[in-house]
């Protein structure tokens, strides 16, 4: 009997190509240890038709040599959107693999009713767990071997076991007005005194409380599709919704979009945007294969922004907003090595002539708001990066500038018990 956690292996036994190879997998993996004909059963295991129900760990050699790589998703619409344009990548810089998804039902998707702010309390991973500990869970026990995120649904702090493998090209991270149609306005400028605008971020009310107190503000949750439902109905309480410009563009829907919310007073969520992949850690093999699609931008911008948070030690449920530009500079060449140990520039053509990773300027700008409004501080720094630990820095340059301007208050009184 397998374990309950234990999940169908869709390997292929075209994975390996003799019989020497099924012999060594029947001797080695621990799911076949106690079989009486292992070389038999590694071929059924890895058939398209498998008797077993459990996939092999990563130490046993049918998970190295299977070309199946399993992708973990959430089961909402936009969920699988994301996925699928990940698998599709992962296709095109990998064909001899496959990228199966397989969904997961998450807290956070299960109860759509409750508040967010009630829902999630007031720490950063007990926010942002909501959206990813059941599937983190499937992750760890290997049913799984990345999953798509929405980046900023994704803890700053991860669970001990797994780490950041890529970050796929950032759509674009700006918040969208929606306005119930029939309504003239255009711009949250333009909406009078009393109009109710839906969302369920603390940081959009917070933002909206302080630029625009004449505003009413009701908790709006659900997916994308729901929500707009919500908002068509005809006895909707709601002027407009305030909602990711990204999802909207990735599900087709960006006609709905009244105008997209820019400005200094509306910044967006650290990872707003961007698709986060998750790995276990120490799955070279998996993070070998991401390396294909990971957009190195998106990956600067988005590092600095999760320094920031969890310098923060802010989540979903904090009122922090970024914003974020990266310009990228010549590359830098390495200088050769000749045999006597001096540097000297190679030629152009030479084979063995490197470059730096990519460099350029990284600008991040961030606010923490009070959660009614009154008060809003912000800091802003920019430098020159060209890896991950720069882009890192940055992000704690700017956090320690809004603690020390009074975020540190308001983060404070976040804290306190109401």
């Amino acid at each position: 009997m397998s374990p309950p956690s234990a999940q169908l292996y869709h390997g292929s036994a075209a994975d390996y190509r003799n019989r020497e190879k099924y012999a060594s997998v029947g001797r080695q993996c621990p799911v076949l240890a106690h079989s009486k004909d292992p070389l038999k059963d590694a071929v059924t295991m890895l058939s398209s038709t498998p008797a077993y129900d459990m996939i092999p760990p990563p130490s046993c050699p049918a998970w190295a040599m299977s070309t199946t790589v399993n992708v973990g998703s959430r089961k909402s619409a936009l969920a699988m959107i994301q996925a699928n344009h990940t698998s599709n990548l992962l296709s095109d810089a990998h064909p001899e693999f496959s990228f199966p998804i397989h969904t997961v039902q998450v807290l956070g998707d299960a109860d759509k009713v409750t508040p967010f702010a009630k829902l999630a309390g007031t720490t950063a991973d007990v926010a942002k767990s909501l959206w990813t500990k059941e599937i983190e869970d499937r992750l760890l026990a290997c049913s799984l071997d990345l999953i798509v995120h929405s980046l900023k649904d994704m803890p700053t702090v991860l669970p001990k076991g797994c780490s950041l493998g890529a970050f796929i090209e950032r759509e674009d991270p700006r918040d969208a007005l929606v306005v119930k149609p029939g309504l003239p306005y255009t711009t949250l400028a333009d909406l009078p005194d009393g109009s109710v605008v839906g969302t369920s971020s603390v940081r959009r009310k917070a933002q909206l409380k302080h630029s625009y107190p004449g505003l009413l503000i009701q908790e709006c949750r659900g997916n994308v599709d729901s929500r707009l439902a919500k908002l068509d109905a005809p006895n909707s309480p709601y002027t407009c919704l305030i909602l990711a410009s990204a999802g909207l563009d990735r599900m087709g829907l960006s006609h709905r979009i009244t105008s997209r919310i820019t400005g200094s007073s509306f910044l967006y969520a650290v990872g707003q945007g961007a698709l986060g992949i998750e790995i276990r850690d120490g799955d070279k093999r998996t993070l070998s294969l991401l390396s294909a699609i990971d957009h190195i931008p998106t990956r600067y911008r988005c590092l600095a922004e999760r320094s920031l948070l969890r310098k923060l030690q802010g989540g979903c449920s904090a009122p922090v907003g970024v914003l974020t530009t990266f310009d990228p500079l010549p590359a830098k060449r390495k200088p050769l090595r000749t045999q006597q140990g001096s540097d000297e520039e190679g030629d152009e053509d030479d084979e063995d002539v490197r470059t730096e990773r990519l460099q350029g300027l990284l600008t991040l700008t961030a606010s923490i708001t009070s959660p009614e409004g009154e008060e809003e501080v912000g800091a802003s720094h920019s430098v020159v990066v060209s890896g991950d630990g720069e882009c890192e820095h940055l992000g704690l340059l700017v956090a320690e500038d809004l603690l020390a301007g009074g975020g540190a208050r308001i983060l404070a009184a976040l804290d306190r018990p109401h």
